[in-house]
């Protein structure tokens, strides 16, 4: 056992020098000091495996010396040989971690008993020291499979300082398509945090399935502070930095234990930057203070989604998302609200995947509405509407053309489906009798008038039940059905399934 002596006090020195030569096969003292600082100095060059230290000292007292020696991660035992009877000493002491409290004069019997328990002590240390590096220790924290061992805890406390209910900030940093371009910057500006503030501990970790980065702040001064200057000074410069989406959340863990549940509850409040300006660092105290204004969903904006979609313009049609992030942050109205507003105006693009009609056009549909509805970013919603735009733009070039006249038809379907428009209204308008365009609709798409309105009906009912927490009333009067019964019945007609059943099934 290598041992390092930190003690200013001559007399109380040599008695503990000699009880601890009279177990020198035990004992190899490798370092003797008589300050704080010093003893830092020491321990940090000769890595001991135990330190007995005085409290008092001149330049740096001991606890000051333990806690310099938990900063740096030397894994070595403490105990603390004083003439300091005082409660609040003692206690200040197990915060620490200590392995014991001893008082001068020391006894050789006292000095047995505490090398006997050492000794064991680091045996286990070995046996588990492998394990009990910090990525391993945070990693199965966030992901709620840390073990509950008295020993490992302890030990984390000896090395790192780190009490097993100490409250642990998690500031997560969310980011999309732009991860692999910004990560090594996001990475080096996290490491190079500690450096610029004192008052806390930062362990980034870099978790690249999920393109994103998780901060750990331990140590914290002061946490109100801690959350301030990473809102105040951090937060903006990666975000100046980092273009596209990247979403800042915050929140705090009491210990390892719960770490996980914590990490949950950031993934939840972090849909809220669909409502909160980019940079901002979400936490639920901020999230209580927004106040919330009812919600009416924008129509105008999807008829101009539905006359970008009509002259195949990708620009304009990502404009009118645009217009609405803009107009659900100027309400504001909660994330739910704002996703399904989007997804109201996504359902344009829907139509149009209806009409180039391929089964794993439908599929690709389906999974487009789902991923808006996962979505925690503007960015995310903007990067699927662009890739599924351009992917039916491309679908429809490869099918055969279709006539202007169908063209025009379905415009007229996309456009009035939910109000009833019948074969004859658009026989009407284009001027042609009802048979020949029904009889151009069977044969230039493969289905009939009534069948393409009924699909038209059914697929958004299906989008609005997956996407959406609205009443099956509220759905069929948005698809153009007066009584939600009758829809039922077609609904099922159609899909084998009754649509609240189909809501549980694919929700």
């Amino acid at each position: 056992m290598r041992v390092v002596i930190v003690e200013d006090n001559a007399i109380y020195k040599e008695e503990l020098i000699n009880c601890l030569n009279q177990e020198a096969e035990a004992v190899d003292i490798v370092g003797i000091t008589d300050n704080g600082a010093e003893g830092l100095a020491v321990i940090e060059t000769v890595r001991p495996d135990v330190v007995f230290t005085d409290i008092r000292m001149p330049e740096m007292d001991g606890f000051e010396m333990i806690e310099a020696i938990r900063r740096k991660h030397i894994f070595c035992k403490f105990v603390v040989v004083s003439s300091c009877p005082e409660f609040v000493y003692a206690k200040r002491a197990m915060q620490l971690g200590v392995s014991d409290y001893l008082l001068n004069p020391v006894k050789l019997s006292e000095i047995r008993m505490v090398l006997r328990r050492l000794e064991e002590e680091l045996r286990d240390r070995d046996r588990w020291v492998h394990l009990l590096n910090l990525e391993y220790v945070f990693l199965n924290a966030i992901t709620g499979q840390i073990r509950e061992d008295e020993r490992m805890e302890v030990l984390i406390q000896e090395r790192y300082g780190i009490r097993v209910h100490e409250r642990i900030a998690v500031l997560g940093i969310g980011m999309g398509s732009n991860y692999d371009e910004y990560k090594d910057y996001v990475s080096r500006t996290l490491h190079e945090l500690q450096e610029y503030n004192a008052s806390f501990r930062v362990y980034p970790m870099e978790l690249s399935g999920r393109h994103s980065f998780v901060a750990l702040i331990y140590h914290m001064e002061d946490e109100k502070a801690t959350y301030q200057y990473l809102e105040q000074n951090i937060i903006p410069v990666l975000g100046k930095e980092v273009r596209g989406r990247m979403v800042c959340s915050w929140g705090v863990s009491d210990g390892f234990r719960n770490m996980h549940e914590t990490v949950q509850r950031l993934d939840r409040i972090a849909e809220w930057n669909l409502i909160l300006e980019k940079g901002t660092l979400i936490c639920e105290e901020k999230i209580r203070r927004i106040h919330l204004h009812p919600f009416k969903y924008p129509v105008e904006l999807e008829k101009e989604a539905k006359e970008a979609l009509d002259a195949r313009d990708l620009q304009r049609f990502k404009e009118t998302f645009t217009s609405y992030r803009a107009y659900c942050r100027g309400l504001p109205c909660t994330p739910q609200e704002a996703k399904e507003g989007c997804i109201r105006i996504a359902l344009v693009l829907i139509q149009m995947a209806t009409e180039v009609g391929a089964a794993e056009v439908q599929l690709k549909g389906q999974r487009f509405l789902r991923g808006i509805s996962r979505a925690n970013g503007w960015t995310d919603i903007e990067e699927r509407v662009e890739s599924f735009f351009e992917y039916l733009t491309e679908r429809e070039g490869e099918g055969e053309k279709i006539s202007l006249l169908i063209q025009k038809a379905l415009e007229y379907i996309r456009e009035y489906y939910d109000q009833g428009i019948t074969l004859e209204e658009i026989s009407g308008r284009l001027h042609v009798t009802e048979e020949y365009l029904s009889s151009q609709f069977r044969k230039e798409t493969g289905k009939t008038f009534s069948e393409i309105i009924r699909t038209y009906r059914i697929e958004n009912v299906k989008r609005l039940l997956t996407t959406t927490t609205y009443k099956l009333n509220q759905i069929a009067e948005m698809v153009g059905y007066a009584d939600p019964k009758y829809m039922s019945r077609v609904f099922k007609e159609k899909t084998g399934i009754l649509p609240l059943d189909y809501r549980k099934k694919n929700g």
